[in-house]
Formats: structure tokens, C-alpha cells, sequence
């Protein structure tokens, strides 16, 4: 089994976390989630852990984080939420 590791290092090293800690281990967690999805459905076989993978990963900068705007993120939620209609008023 892999002794895999992420240091300070590693985090300030990377130019897409910029430093941040709590960025690094959302962008490894969301990778993560994908690798695993990705085996659920059939896509991969996995011989190590999702997270193990999403590790790598960060480390060889391989990793990108796409971040929405909040305007974009409430226009999405406008455009999905079901219209009510009240009807006539008196």
C-alpha cells in the first residue's frame, strides 16, 4: 500500500490552489468524486483508492478548478425552479 501524502509544500507549490488549503483539499475531494463516479458507472477499474488517485493527481498539477460566478449560479437556479401561477387576484 502507497504511503501517499500531501505536504505544505506541495499545496504552496501548486499555482492552481494558490496557497489555500481548504482550495487543495476541495479540488482533490471533487476529483476524488469523479474517479469514483467514473467506476460506478463502468468507465475505469480501479486498482487504488479514489482519493489515492485524486492525490497523484494534485501533485503532478493536474487538477483544475472551475469555479461559477454568482450571477451565473442564480440564474441557473431561476431557470430550473418551477413557475407558480397564483391566477386572477380580486
Amino acid at each position: 500500500m502507497p504511503n501517499e501524502h500531501i505536504s505544505l509544500d506541495d499545496i504552496y507549490k501548486n499555482p492552481v490552489a494558490g496557497g489555500s488549503i481548504f482550495r487543495a483539499v476541495k479540488m482533490m475531494a471533487e476529483e476524488a468524486r469523479f474517479i469514483n463516479e467514473q467506476a460506478a458507472q463502468g468507465f475505469i477499474d480501479l486498482t487504488e483508492k479514489p482519493t489515492t488517485c485524486a492525490m497523484r493527481q494534485f501533485k503532478a498539477n493536474r487538477i483544475a478548478l472551475v469555479e461559477q460566478d454568482d450571477a451565473a449560479d442564480e440564474i441557473q437556479e431561476a431557470s430550473e425552479a418551477p413557475e407558480f401561477n397564483e391566477g386572477p387576484t380580486a
